[in-house]
Order: structure tokens, then C-alpha cells, then sequence
């Protein structure tokens, strides 16, 4: 859904729901509360300090006003010391106060704004990204006993002198926001309702939205161009594969380099014929989560229109079991002519991406990064905190690593030692497509190393990341959209590097 922000000063309007941002220098010191909200002068002294209230990070309190004030509820949000403020902090803590008024009826919310020791522009950016974050339904198919979270509006109490950075902070909150939140209605849509046919129209209205190109390849097309080893993943299914290509280019034009974003589009994941056992294997609509993310950065690409070209590749099908599928010990040619020995039909998520990659090169990519939900060991080895980071190209490492923390994102670096090539030879072709029990993170970003030959190259593991296994006050169980906010960020920050300043739609 969409909702109104804007920046204006205090009681203009009666509001549903005002968030008040808490630090807990505010427990010993309330006076900078007391004069930015004179309602509370009587009971705030009184709620600060308590076991409910110490502006500790993470801390939520909700208090009914009395009747004339500027809301009828006041939402308390900790976020620790002023001085210490981070945008995840702001970003999670108005997510959770929205979705908590706004499960009660809430609509029109305000937010009080505490910059602590963020800017302007970033605290209204966090604020309005953790508010869109706070709207997606991932229960959108139960009939009854819903309670959806619709704001109408999102209005920042702001004095006259900081309109400007407030706005440019609610403008790319806004973008960011609703990608991600497109990425995760994507992950969150049932496999019967997210075919790859699906998520191609779904690429398709998204690209017609924001103003970019999309090519769908049917299955023909890709074996025209020898994508043995992605038709070799979907020969199982009933439901044809389609490779989706989305194409920015900017404006001018005066930037050579091209990004390819390469994302795993696996709308379904049994396993094949290696077929995984039935306990949460109703989950496995999410692997296509690598897809999704991509194809949520390239809608908030179109919009804030960086100077540097873009190609957003979702190779997509699904993973079945039948008496046409791939079998293990099955040799398929890839399209950059390299066999491949399909040792298990349940690591096919390399399989597809490998091709998506050699029709990256044949793009003109100058520089590849692929996301997927690629393998269940990179939990083992990072938990549920850090999606896995691996290249041979320690600049390129770096860079997306500056931009997951500019993302509030977390990604971490795993070896590509040579070594670890030695485990996915195979005794009959030029690869295997496992390598075995041990390392199954690295020697699945080793297959993918394979087929980037001297490009740039990135691989992010995030099976680990991209759906919560739990509820949170601000995330509710379910997909996450990790991997929009890197893939932005690490393109504005090359076409920035390239000499060229990203500026939104219109300016």
C-alpha cells in the first residue's frame, strides 16, 4: 500500500498515533521532551525511569493523551543514547510503533523528530523506510482475524527550517521502502501464485511503473543460446522457465560500466530427484528470494536514477520432481561451454545461476553480483545474523560491503582459497555441482566462480537472512527483502565513484 508523508509544524492536526523517540538521557534530563511535547509535562517525569520506559533501544510504551491534545495516543520509542543513534535503530523502532498503533486502528501517525547524532535527511529517510516496512501483510490470504496496518498518512513535526532535508529524507525513504516492499510480497506469494510466467508480469508492471526495459526469454530462446544447465534445473515441471532481463540506462549515458544484479528465481524448491524431506518444505517458495531482491533494487534504481548502467538477470523456474526431470549423474553443457556432472539435483540453484551469468558477459556486464538463497550451510557458519559474502576481487568485496552497512545490512567475507576448487572436479566432466559435506558455502561460490572468468565478481549467500523465522516488534515471521538496500546502495556508490552524483526522478 501506499501512504502520505510530509513535513510541517506541530498541532496543525489531530493525530491518530505520535511517536516519540526516547533516549536514555531523557531519564535523568526530561526537559528536552517536556518542551518538544508540552502534554507530557505532568505524567513524563513520572513514566521515565520506570522498568517500561528507560529509553533503553528496543523499549516500546504506549500512553492514551487526554482529550485536545495533538494525538490520541503518544508512542514512547527507546533508542538509547543521543549521541550513539543509529538509522537501524529508527528504522526498527518506528516500524514496531506503527505496527503496534496501527493494528488498533491507527492511520494517521506523527513522529516527533530526535535527531540525536544522525542528520535530518537520514532520520526521516530510517523513519520512513522502517514505517513502509511496518505495512506489508504477509497474512494477506486468511479470510478472517486480520489486522492490517494502513496508514494514510506520515507526518514529520518538523520546524519550517528543516523542510528541505526532512523531504529529501522521506523521498528515497519512500523509494526504499516500497522496493522492499516489493521484494517481499514477491517472496511471500505461495508457489502456485508465483510461477516464474508470474514473476515475469510482475517484473514486467514494475518496469513499465519506473520507466525501464524488461526481455523475457522463453524456454526456446534459452536453448538457442545453450542454457543446458538452467533448463536442465527446470526439466522437471510442468510450469515453463523464463529468464527476466531488466535494463537501466541512464539519462546521458556518459558512464561505460555496466552492473549486472543476478538473482536466483526459484519460485518452488523440492529438491527434484534428490528430493528434500516434507517438514517446512512449504517454505521453499522463498528461494526465490535472490529474484525478489533484485528485482526490488532495480525499481528503486529507476527511480533514483543513478548515472551507470544496470541489468537486472532473474534466471526462474522451479525445481520438480517427474519422469522428465534431471537425474544425479546427469552431464549437462552450460552455456559458456563448461559440462557440469549433476551429482544432486537439490543444487540447482548454482545450476540456473551459471548460465544467468554467461548471459551477463554476453550483455557487456563489466562487473557481476548474484544473490541467493544458495545453501543451508551458510547458517551453520554465520547463524541468522550475516548473509555470506565471497569474491575473487577484494575491491568489489569491499565495496559491497560498504554498502550493506550503509543498508543496515550485515554481510560477512568467507574464503575462495584454491584448495577448495580440488572438491567440485569431477571424474567426468569439467565440474561437479557439490562438492561434498564439507565447505558446502564456499565450493557452491566456487562452481559460481567458475563462470565469472576475469569479470568482477560477487556472490552473496543469504539463505540464512532472507526469511524470519520468528515474530518481532518490528518484523513480523516472514520474508525480509534482504538484499534490496545493498544492491542500491552499492550502485549509487559506483556511479558516485564513476563521477557521477545520483539524483532522484525529475531533478
Amino acid at each position: 500500500m501506499t501512504f502520505r508523508n510530509r513535513c510541517q509544524p506541530f498541532a496543525q492536526d489531530t493525530l491518530d498515533a505520535l511517536i516519540m523517540p526516547v533516549f536514555t538521557e531523557d531519564v535523568t534530563n526530561p526537559g528536552a521532551l517536556v518542551d518538544l511535547l508540552p502534554i507530557a509535562r505532568e505524567w513524563m517525569p513520572a513514566v521515565l525511569g520506570t522498568a517500561e520506559m528507560r529509553g533503553n533501544p528496543g523499549q516500546l510504551l504506549t500512553l492514551h493523551a487526554s482529550a485536545g491534545s495533538v494525538a490520541r495516543k503518544v508512542v514512547l520509542v527507546g533508542l538509547g543514547s543521543a549521541g550513539k543513534l543509529t538509522t537501524q535503530a529508527i528504522r526498527e523502532s518506528v516500524a514496531a510503533a506503527v505496527r503496534s498503533a496501527g493494528t488498533q486502528g491507527a492511520r494517521h501517525f506523527g513522529i516527533a523528530p530526535r535527531t540525536g547524532a544522525l542528520s535530518a535527511q537520514a532520520f526521516a529517510q530510517a523513519a520512513t523506510l522502517g514505517a513502509h516496512l511496518a505495512t506489508l501483510a504477509v497474512d494477506s490470504y486468511r479470510t478472517e482475524d486480520t489486522k492490517l496496518v494502513q496508514i494514510e498518512t506520515l507526518t514529520f513535526l518538523a520546524t519550517n527550517d528543516d523542510t528541505e532535508d526532512y523531504n529529501l529524507g522521506i523521498q528515497r525513504g519512500t523509494i526504499l521502502g516500497e522496493a522492499v516492499n516489493f521484494a517481499r510480497f514477491l517472496v511471500n506469494e505461495p508457489g502456485n501464485r508465483m510461477t516464474p510466467t508470474t514473476l515475469a508480469h510482475h517484473a514486467q508492471e514494475m518496469a513499465n511503473e519506473v520507466g525501464l526495459r524488461t526481455e523475457i526469454l522463453n524456454e526456446d530462446k534459452m536453448r538457442d543460446l545453450g542454457m543446458e544447465a538452467l533448463l536442465a534445473v527446470a526439466r522437471g515441471s510442468v510450469e515453463e522457465p523464463r529468464l527476466i532481463t531488466v535494463h537501466y540506462k541512464p539519462r546521458n549515458g556518459t558512464n561505460q560500466e555496466t552492473i549486472a544484479l543476478i538473482g536466483k528465481g526459484i519460485t518452488f524448491d523440492t529438491g527434484g530427484i534428490s528430493l528434500k524431506p516434507a517438514e517446512n518444505m512449504e517454505k521453499m517458495k522463498y528461494d526465490m528470494a535472490g529474484g525478489a531482491a533484485v528485482l526490488g533494487a532495480m525499481r528503486a534504481i529507476g527511480q533514483l536514477r543513478p548515472n551507470i548502467n544496470v541489468i537486472g538477470i532473474i534466471p526462474s523456474c522451479e525445481n520438480m520432481p517427474s519422469g522428465k526431470a534431471t537425474r544425479p549423474g546427469d552431464v549437462v553443457r552450460t552455456m559458456l561451454g563448461k559440462t557440469v556432472e549433476i551429482i544432486n539435483t537439490d543444487a540447482e540453484g548454482r545450476l540456473i545461476l551459471c548460465d544467468a551469468m554467461a548471459y551477463a558477459r554476453q550483455l557487456g556486464a563489466t562487473c557481476l553480483v548474484d544473490l541467493a538463497t544458495l545453501t543451508g550451510a551458510i547458517a551453520v557458519a554465520l547463524g541468522l545474523r550475516y548473509a555470506g559474502l565471497f569474491s575473487h576481487h577484494p575491491k568489489l568485496a569491499s565495496d559491497l560491503r560498504a554498502a550493506a552497512q550503509a543498508a543496515d545490512e550485515r554481510i560477512w567475507p568467507l574464503p575462495l582459497d584454491e584448495e577448495y576448487r580440488e572438491l567440485i572436479k569431477s571424474d567426468i566432466a569439467d565440474l561437479k555441482n557439490v562438492g561434498g559435506k564439507y565447505a558446502g558455502s564456499i565450493t557452491a561460490a566456487w562452481f559460481l566462480r567458475e563462470f565469472a572468468g576475469d569479470t568482477p565478481w560477487a556472490h552473496l549467500d543469504i539463505a540464512n537472512v532472507a526469511w524470519n523465522t520468528e515474530n518481532k516488534p518490528h518484523l513480523p515471521k516472514g520474508p525480509t527483502g534482504f538484499g534490496v538496500g545493498t544492491l542500491v546502495e552499492f550502485v549509487l556508490a559506483r556511479a558516485t565513484a564513476q563521477g557521477a552524483e545520483a539524483s532522484p526522478a525529475g531533478n
